[in-house]
């Protein structure tokens, strides 16, 4: 049995390939006899043509050119019809204090709180020589980077622990070098600590981003952590030195080499320098009468070239204070950024709850979500147009009725379901019926306003551009999937508690 089988497989290998053997000889015939035809045809044309005036000749071979080209174009244009061409971003455009400071008063007068983007523009609109120098410490936990500002500001009080981490906020500390240097100093928590808090980190960025200056404190050989933080620090685009603290814990010779091999693997350009900061000790002092007390004295603290460098940068004033200024523009901007879609997302959350709402006292007399609101479209319509008026969209009326008119097409896939999701939560509450009337309908119409508006609301929070009929029905897709059942809960609650508030006004 098996080897018929064997014979049978063999026989159609046999017969396909005897199949294949035949289409090729067809199509290599054909090809031929194409090429001949074509060969006889050129000739032809050639011997007519040689006993043609050159006039008669030129103008055809311009026909021929003419027509090929215009062939070529058409085929061209057959090709690239519906595609997009590639469209090159254009650079943004250079921050300017005169828009932030339009966009600030237009949000000042929606009542947004803009204090802190004030102080900013304020400093940006000072141009004179910074009077101080602002300095960033950063570095790991228990490399002494509180010490070494106890050793620059011995009388300033600074929890300095053996363990290690003491420093869980950002200090700031003011100081004046004997030189006249004016140096503010911002003690930054351990790496470690910012890492394990996202609110701190984000803390110590903005301060990073606001400093003249950042010094990166080291106590041992550079790590791969420390490089990591000193290539991330470099990308603020500030002067940085890198400071080996506790260098009285080696030899001369160790420290040396120390240097060396650190030097070797830091960025180019990248300053570095040694320090040994003070500490403290608790020493026995003896009084004329004899009586000993214990006290606690800074005790070493060697910061000359540490001091000496910052003097240096210290006259480069001019310039650290201009580059300040930039950074303080963006985090202008930024913070203004935040600040406006955090008003308009309120409000937008607000506008949709309160539609929604609508929606719902309107599907009480309906006879089904998606047959009048959704279709004829004016509260739907109004809806639109009081989001992309809130996000500065500008869009067409007939761009939202034909917006709109899409999501009642769509309504209609899910209505089924939508229905009868909207009649067992409305069994949860006891007596709606009374209350709200045609309660399963008047829950879908909610459903159906809430998620077409927060399917908008999220088009226009990811990009003012993205706004368009497609990118809109994709989220709102998905809003009609998206936990129903505890919405549709939220809904009537919300229902019942403002038609209940009503009442008892």
């Amino acid at each position: 049995m098996s080897a018929d089988k064997k014979n049978t497989s063999i026989d159609s290998v046999s017969l396909l390939r005897k199949v294949f053997i035949l289409l090729t000889v067809l199509i290599v015939l054909a090809v031929l006899l194409l090429i001949f035809q074509f060969t006889d045809v050129a000739f032809r044309v050639w011997d007519r043509l040689q006993n043609t005036p050159s006039g008669f000749l030129l103008v055809y071979v311009l026909g021929v050119i003419v027509i090929a080209t215009l062939g070529i174009l058409l085929i061209y244009r057959i090709w690239t019809v519906g595609r997009r061409k590639p469209t090159k971003k254009a650079s943004p455009e250079p921050l300017r204090v005169e828009d932030v400071q339009a966009r600030l008063e237009d949000a000042r007068s929606k009542g947004i709180d803009v204090h802190t983007v004030d102080q900013d523009l304020a400093a940006v609109s000072d141009k004179s020589e910074p009077r101080e120098l602002q300095i960033a410490l950063f570095g790991k936990i228990s490399t002494g980077k509180s010490s070494l500002i106890q050793t620059i500001l011995p009388q300033a009080h600074i929890d300095i622990s053996i363990i290690g981490g003491s420093t869980t906020r950002v200090e700031r500390y003011s100081y004046t070098a004997d030189s006249g240097l004016d140096l503010t100093l911002y003690d930054m928590p351990g790496t470690q600590q910012a890492e394990a808090l996202p609110s701190m980190e984000a803390e110590v960025l903005e301060a990073t981003r606001r400093v003249h200056v950042v010094l990166y404190i080291l106590d041992q050989d550079l790590t791969a952590s420390d490089l990591s933080a000193i290539k991330q620090l470099i990308g603020f685009a500030k002067p940085l030195i890198v400071v080996l603290n506790k260098s009285g814990q080696y030899e001369d010779d160790e420290l040396v080499q120390l240097r060396e091999r650190i030097v070797s693997r830091l960025p180019e350009g990248t300053m570095l320098v040694t320090s040994d900061s003070a500490y403290r000790r608790e020493v026995t002092i003896r009084g004329s009468d004899g009586d000993a007390r214990q006290e606690t004295r800074l005790v070493g603290g060697e910061i000359d070239e540490l001091l000496s460098a910052l003097s240096n940068l210290g006259e480069q004033r001019a310039e650290l204070g201009e580059q300040q200024r930039h950074a303080l523009l963006s985090l202008a901007d930024e913070s203004l950024k935040q600040r406006v879609g955090k008003y308009r997302r309120e409000r937008g959350e607000a506008m949709v709850k309160a539609y929604a709402r609508k929606a719902m006292l309107g599907g009480v007399a309906a006879v089904g979500p998606g047959t009048d609101v959704i279709i004829q479209g004016y509260l739907g319509v109004d809806m639109m147009k009081s989001l992309t008026k809130l996000y500065d969209v500008s869009v067409k009326d007939v761009d939202l009725h034909a917006l709109v008119e899409t999501a009642s097409s769509k309504v209609r896939s899910h209505l089924t379901v939508i229905l009868a999701l909207a009649g067992n939560v409305c069994k949860a509450f006891p007596g709606l019926g009374t209350v709200l009337g045609g309660a399963s309908h008047a829950v879908a119409y909610g459903l159906v306003f809430e998620s077409l508006g927060r399917a908008t609301l999220t088009t226009l929070e990811s990009s003012h551009e993205d706004f368009s009929d497609t990118n809109i029905m994709q989220h709102f897709e998905e809003q009609l999937h998206h936990d129903l059942e505890q919405r549709a809960k939220k809904l009537i609650t919300t229902a019942i508690s403002g038609r209940s508030e009503r009442g008892s006004s």
